[in-house]
């Protein structure tokens, strides 16, 4: 349990921090993609196959701030409301046609690059009004996202509320 709370503790300073390493492990692992889409590969170091390990019971602990939402998942991650989007719309997550894309694919673009596969009508077209209705006031900046660590109201990472 110790392992998972420290390799989780660099989880979250991945997400919240911009330092050198930071950047480096970006550069070398995440490149053009998300920590949440990042998947362990063969040939990964295994500091980084640990890290990868904690990362999915850590992330859903936390939410992220919108600033230019390269980094947000737009169904997965949690930054709207009070859950992920995926829980808040789940018919219309299993008919999303693009699953892993980012808050910054979807909302930069007029209308919004959403696409099903099948047509909406009645109650699922209503759901993406209301989905719509949540993004009008979600505007994008130059800044990057912030992931907050939820279950401490200060914002900070302690192993003991990640183990509970």
């Amino acid at each position: 349990m110790l392992n998972i709370c420290l390799l989780s503790k660099w989880i979250f300073r991945l997400l919240s921090e911009d330092g050198i390493w930071q950047q480096l492990l970006k550069r070398k692992y995440l490149k053009n993609s998300t920590l949440a889409q990042t998947v362990m590969r063969p040939g990964d170091s295994q500091f980084w196959s640990g890290l990868m390990e904690p990362k999915d019971h850590l992330l859903p602990r936390g939410k992220f701030k919108v600033k230019n939402g390269e980094q947000i998942r737009f169904w997965e991650d949690w930054w709207l409301g009070t859950e992920p989007l995926m829980n808040q719309f789940p018919t219309l997550y299993n008919i999303a046609r693009k699953k892993n894309q980012t808050v910054a694919s979807v909302v930069s673009s007029n209308p919004l690059n959403i696409s099903f596969r099948r047509a909406l009508v009645g109650d699922k077209l209503r759901m993406l009004l209301e989905v719509v209705v949540l993004l009008v006031n979600v505007n994008l900046t130059d800044a990057g996202d912030i992931w907050e660590w939820k279950p401490d109201s200060n914002s900070v990472f302690f192993c003991q509320s990640h183990v509970q």
